[in-house]
């Protein structure tokens, strides 16, 4: 069992969870679990199933395709062709923010791309920022 914030989320309450955070999800929740449209998922005797539904219903359907297809951000966009000035006050307001907390820069490195990855990957080996010695791994 873990716990997100006050709740206790056992692991028969990750599907719940599941659909409630990645309403992409449901139909292939109903689909495995054979529930009508909106019906909930199981909440008992799932346990075992963690595993195969991490990968089969989240990392594999969802989450890679969102990372292979990721469209360019807002960042990158007001990055690509900035002047000076304008790289600067992102570089100081929005990436260095990256280094304020390490789970900020992990969140964001898979979303990196381009001159922003590039910059990044620069400010982390200037700051010398712990297991980022030699900038972000490879893209």
């Amino acid at each position: 069992m873990t716990g997100i914030g006050d709740a206790v989320i056992t692991d028969d309450d990750v599907l719940t969870l599941l659909v409630e955070r990645n309403p992409e999800t449901r139909y292939l929740v109903e689909e495995k679990y054979e529930l009508g449209q909106d019906e909930a998922p199981p909440t008992v005797d799932t346990e075992l199933d963690l595993w195969a539904n991490l990968i089969g219903l989240l990392t594999r359907p969802v989450l890679l395709p969102a990372l292979e297809h990721a469209e360019p951000g807002f960042v990158e966009d007001i990055y690509a062709g900035a002047g000076e000035s304008r790289r600067g006050a992102i570089y100081f307001q929005i990436l260095e923010c990256l280094l304020e907390a390490r789970p900020y820069l992990e969140n964001a490195i898979p979303y990196l791309r381009g001159p922003v990855w590039e910059r990044v990957s620069h400010m982390l080996k200037h700051y010398e920022v712990e297991g980022y010695e030699h900038g972000l791994p490879s893209l």
